[in-house]
Order: structure tokens, then sequence, then C-alpha cells
């Protein structure tokens, strides 16, 4: 297995470029093999060619343009050799360096695979760049002095190291100039450092200085001198250790996880695949036992948890107790995880302390539309109008429980036995709805319906093929001339998607009332007034339903009301606010048609606890109800306007509908989109005199049947 270490510089002049020499040398010669010595740092200004007074070869500026298309024959012959073995490729330090991460990464990758061992030197920015170079290295050395200065300085990198999630066991520590007088001792740099000091390497300044004016390594002029032999202990030390371990020791973080996976899948140990965990199990088992140290070291009652009351407080909150998690997973040992998967740790547990847990970064992901949890065991996901299951779980019941307390306890709301289901709000608008045992059998279960950031306007639902420029004009012309709208469809069709976009045609004069069980609406006029339900207290009462709501909202003087769904006996006191005076209302039904529309609305005026005969129910949405906006979401996912209905009124005694445009769908094409266009009804609407009257403008032509 080919082994590479990486040499990282923690203060200039340290010795840093003759510690990788010496030791690339004695390698060499210890295993009689080549070994490769590669130098990344481009602030590094003692060259490999001098050291050793070799010609030097290409530089890493130079090859870097053509890493992509060597092997390593091709390499080594770009190399400059030294008679023990070594092959080097500088840097330059006055060339202009232009590379991606990806070229520094397989220059590095390519240098391990060629070489037994490697040796890559690296400075002490630990930036994107150098992480790539990193996690190709079994074993990161720190090169550092005994003085103060240089252990502070080190601290630093190693912290920065803890931050891209390096375990600390990877990193060791070379302790360069140990005999100084007045210097620290290995133990308190072990101590200051927190990793292991693996060799001590003397000052010997008169030895070194005179080997690198005569051109001649100090490895090999003075072998027997205490800084040589100090460099063959350390030689032999990482032999040693590669041959016990099985090149353990050296493996890179990727090496690791891959490893384990391979143990896993293999059954080593006597564990079957079946039986063994997988990466996802894994994941949470080491959760748990990091979520238990802070819980058990760290009192995160004492931090003030109000998000709203003091944000600033709360991102400082956050950025303390991401140090501590990674403090933490740093310092576990044996852990088989990848850079990647502890970054995600990392932030998991962040979420699951502070926020709300696996749910965090499903709410950041703006492709995801719809979030369900069913139990902490299924978390469900609506994506482009397909519903998945994704790789996100709750550890325990009692983890779903505390991020649901966590979304209602910001707007003062509860679930508990007694009222084991409630409607809410996140912070940025997206509508939650929670129910609980008894009444939810499987555990506790969340639907998150998200609140779309960037608002989406009439363009966009052309684009998408929602709807038509006809239908928008139309419709445009409905709200400027008072139409009371009532838009229909199933659950997730886009009904409060659109009933936003149809309010942005209504007049900036004008008084608008939003009602609403959770505020959801975002309007862009300004002299809006927006109302919200309130549930009932812990005792049972104090609740303001929505018909009371509306009700109220008549003596506010509005313009227009807008209720953001109507399901219960409010939709009288809807339909009575329409015929008074408060036309260019519109809400929002649950319903499959049109047809279905009306005859739930009947329903709805019932349940109102009235006793008017079916007549005068008619008789008042004939009189209130003008158009009817038909959503739908289709097969295939996609959400369309399937038709714009208008009411013409009582005949016989039946409430007659006539359709103004509509969807045909013709099938679906071979990858199961859905095949259709809109189309004109070939009728004009009954009020199109209104329209001319009114002086606005809209071509008969768009009511041409197709």
């Amino acid at each position: 297995m080919s082994k590479a270490i990486a040499v990282i510089d923690t203060r200039e002049g340290l010795g840093q470029s003759l510690i990788s020499t010496n030791l690339a040398m004695t390698l060499a010669y210890q295993l009689k093999k080549e070994t490769g010595l590669l130098n990344t740092n481009i602030q590094s200004s003692a060259f490999f060619s001098f050291l050793m007074s070799v010609a030097p070869g290409k530089t890493m500026p130079e090859v870097l343009k053509i890493v992509n298309r060597l092997d390593s024959r091709m390499l080594k012959g770009f190399l400059a050799r030294h008679e023990s073995g070594v092959l080097f490729m500088d840097s330059d330090p006055e060339a202009e360096l232009k590379h991606s991460e990806a070229e520094l990464a397989a220059l590095t990758a390519l240098f391990k695979s060629s070489f037994e061992y490697s040796l890559i030197i690296c400075g002490k920015h630990i930036d994107d760049a150098a992480v790539r170079i990193l996690d190709e290295c079994g074993l990161l050395l720190l090169v550092v002095s005994p003085h103060l200065l240089a252990v502070k300085e080190a601290k630093f990198i190693v912290e920065q190291l803890k931050k891209r999630h390096f375990p600390l066991e990877v990193i060791k520590v070379v302790l360069n100039m140990s005999s100084i007088s007045g210097g620290l001792d290995a133990a308190s740099v072990r101590e200051h450092l927190g990793v292991e000091v693996i060799a001590e390497i003397p000052f010997d300044s008169q030895i070194v200085i005179s080997a690198i004016n005569e051109g001649t390594p100090p490895l090999t002029k003075y072998p027997h001198a205490p800084f040589s032999v100090a460099l063959k202990n350390l030689g032999k030390f990482l032999i040693d250790k590669s041959l016990q371990e099985d090149g353990s020791f050296f493996r890179s973080r990727e090496e690791r996880a891959a490893s384990a996976e391979s143990d896993e899948s293999s059954g080593k140990d006597g564990v079957s695949a079946q039986q063994g965990e997988d990466r996802a199990s894994q994941k949470i088992a080491l959760k748990k036992k990091i979520h238990k140290k802070l819980i058990d070291e760290f009192d995160f009652k004492s931090f003030e948890m109000d998000t709203g009351a003091d944000k600033k407080r709360f991102e400082e909150i956050k950025k303390k107790t991401r140090e501590i998690i990674e403090n933490i997973i740093a310092n576990e040992t044996g852990l088989t995880l990848s850079r990647e998967d502890r970054t995600k740790v990392v932030y998991e547990l962040v979420d699951e302390v502070l926020g709300l847990g696996p749910l965090e970064n499903l709410l950041r992901d703006d492709s995801i539309s719809e979030i369900m949890v069913n139990g902490p065991d299924d978390i469900f996901i609506e994506k482009g109008g397909k519903i998945t299951l994704c790789d996100s779980r709750f550890t325990s019941v009692e983890q779903l429980s505390t991020v649901i307390d966590r979304i209602l306890a910001p707007i003062g709301r509860r679930v508990d036995e007694s009222s084991p289901l409630v409607d809410a709000r996140l912070q940025d608008g997206s509508r939650v709805n929670v129910i609980i045992p008894p009444l939810a059998l499987i555990g506790p279960t969340i639907t998150i319906r998200k609140f779309v950031t960037e608002k989406m306007g009439m363009s966009d639902l052309i684009k998408m093929g929602s709807i038509t420029q006809n239908i928008i004009d139309f419709l445009q012309i409905c709200v400027r001339l008072r139409k009371n709208i009532f838009i229909s469809g199933g659950t997730g069709s886009g009904k409060t998607t659109l009933l936003n976009m149809l309010s942005s045609f209504i007049p900036d004069d004008e008084r608008i009332v939003t009602i609403e069980d959770s505020a959801e609406l975002s309007l862009r006029q300004r002299h809006v007034v927006t109302l919200e339900s309130k549930p009932p207290n812990i005792e049972g009462k104090g609740d303001i339903p929505i018909r009371r709501l509306v009700i109220n909202s008549l003596r506010m003087r509005p313009d227009r009301i807008i209720v953001g769904e109507c399901r219960g006996g409010e939709a009288l006191d809807m339909l009575q606010a329409m015929n008074t005076g408060h036309d260019g209302s519109m809400t929002t039904l649950h319903a499959n048609t049109p047809k279905d529309a009306i005859q739930r609305l009947t329903t709805l005026v019932i349940m109102a606890g009235t006793e008017l005969p079916e007549k005068a129910i008619k008789e008042q949405i004939a009189s209130a109800m003008d158009i009817i906006v038909q959503t739908s979401r289709l097969s295939d996912g996609s959400r369309k306007i399937v038709s714009v209905t208008e009411m013409l009124g009582l005949e016989n005694g039946e409430l007659k509908l006539q359709d103004l445009f509509f969807f045909h769908q013709a099938g679906l094409d071979k990858d199961k989109k859905v095949v259709g266009r809109f189309q004109s009804a070939g009728k004009l609407p009954s009020f199109y005199e209104d329209i001319v009257i009114q002086g606005l403008e809209l071509s008969k032509e768009i009511f041409k049947a197709d």
C-alpha cells in the first residue's frame, strides 16, 4: 500500500524543508526503494535541489498544467533524482501559480501511487486546496520548534485541521531543535497541542549549517550526529508502524472509510453482511454518542435559545456548539467516516442540538417543496412533484418530540394528549401540521408545506407550462373588474401559490384583509391587514376560528377580503360578504372539479348551522361566485390550471357553469410526462361588455375555439 505523509509548515524557518529532505533520504536508504518528495508550499524559500546539490527538474507549476495527462512513468521523467533514491519536485515561489484544487489533488495522488512512500510538503494555510492535498495523506506531520510562539501558531493549525474534520489520531508532531536552551519539552508541547510528539530532533546548528554550506545533506555527511540519528529513528518508527498495523497508520480518511465498508460487506471479525450495520446506522450511533457527551459535559439549557429575541446571540451559540462538536469528533479514535461524512455529522448535530434536527437540511434545499415525517424512522420529501423516501431520519421519538416543541414554542402553540393536533408555521412562513398519538398510531407525524422564498411570477408559471398568457390576461381583467374568484383544487395542486399571484393584480390603493389558519399569503401591496386564527389554550378556551375573523373583518372597512381556505362555516359569511359590497374577494376550496366546488360550498354553508333551504343557498352562491379556477397536480407531478369556468347563475333551479379555457391532456410521452395543450372553449364571458365599458383591453380572439 502506498503511503503519503504530509509535512506541514507551522512557521517560516523551523526546518520544514531540511527535515523533509533528510527524512525522505532515510526512508529511501532503509527501504532501498525510491521515495517521492513533492513541495506544494509555494511560499517555501528553500529548494530541495539546493539542499541535495542536484540539478532541479520540472517544478510543480510547470507539471500542474499537464498533470491530467501523466502516468507514474511519465511523472518520474520530470523529477530530479538524488543518489539516495529520493525523486523530488520543488515549487517555484517566483512562478505565477494558476491551478485548480482538483489538479493539486491529482498531482498528490499521482505521487502517492508512484512510490511506496511519499512526503508532501504543505504550507500552513489550511484552505480548500490544502484539504484536497491532505485528503490523500494518511499521516500529517507538524514541524514545530519548542518556542512558545511557534507552539501557539501550531495550535492554530491544529484547530484549523479540526474544523476541517481531520481526526487528531492522524496528526503528529516532529519537535525540531528540541535541545534548545529554555525551550518547551515534548510533554509540554503535547499538552498544548493535544497531539502526540513522535520525534525530537536535537538542535545541532554547527553540523547542519556546515553540511548545507558544503552542499551535502547532514544525513550523509554526519550520519552519526544526534540530528541524523534522530531522523533515522523517525524513519524506522514510521516503517515499523506500517508493518505492525498493516499500513492503517498511514491510511487516508477515505481509505479508512473504504476499508471499514469493505470489512462490513465481507463479514470481517465474524460479522455477516446482513448483521453488520449500514453506514447510516454507524452515523446514528456516533451521533448518539456525541450527543450524550454534549449533554454530560455542557449545559446547553443555560443558553438562551430564542432566535427571534437575539439572532446574534443565537449565532454565537451555534458557533460555540460547532466548535465543541468538532473537538469531540477530532478526539474520537477509530472512526471510519470520510471527511464528507464527518462534516455532515457536525452540521446534523448542530441542527439537533439547536435546530430542527434532520429537517434543517431538507428545509435548506430549495428543490424540496414538501416534507412528510411519519414517525422517527421515515421522512418523505416531495421534489419535482414526486414523493420519495429520503435517507434522513430521527434517532428517537424523543428527538422528534423535541423538534415539534421547537416548532410550536415560538408561536405560542402546543400539542399534547389533550390537544393532539395543531397547525403552525415556521419562521420562514412554511405551513406545518402536527398530529401525535393517540391519533397518529405510527408516532408523531409532521407535514411541512415549504414556503417559497423566491416569489414566483406568472411568467414562471408560463415557463413551467402551468398556464398561458391568454389565461393570465383574462384573470387579471377579472381582478380589475372586482370579480369574486374561487380557486379550487386538490392538496398540493398550487391553490395558495395561484391565490398569491392573483392577489398581485389588486390595485395598490385598496385595503385588503387576509384571513388564514396559518399565515402563508405574502402580498406585495402595503395596505394589507393579515389575520390568523387562534387555537384554544391549555384549558380549551380562547380559540378564535376563521369564521369569527371573517365576521370581524367586515367591521375593518375592507375593499377586498381574501380567505386562505374555506373549509367550514366561514363559507356562509364569505358568501354574504361578497354579496354585500365586498366584491373582488378571493378564496380557495378543496375540490376536484368546478361542479364539486359548488357542491362542497353548499355543504360548507349547511355546516354553518343555518336552516337555509337549498334554493336560498344556491342563490347566494350564484350571486357571489363569478369565476372558478380549477388547479390540478397531474400524474407526472406537474401542476396546471386545468380549467377556468364562469358562473352564469341559476337556470331552472340549477347553477349553470360555462368553461372559458381548459387543458386538454393528449397522453404521456416516453418519459411519462404529460402531453397536452391549453384550449379556449369558444365562448365569450357574459361580462365581456363590462370589460369594454371599463376601457380595459382584452381581445375577443383569445376566446375563439382552437
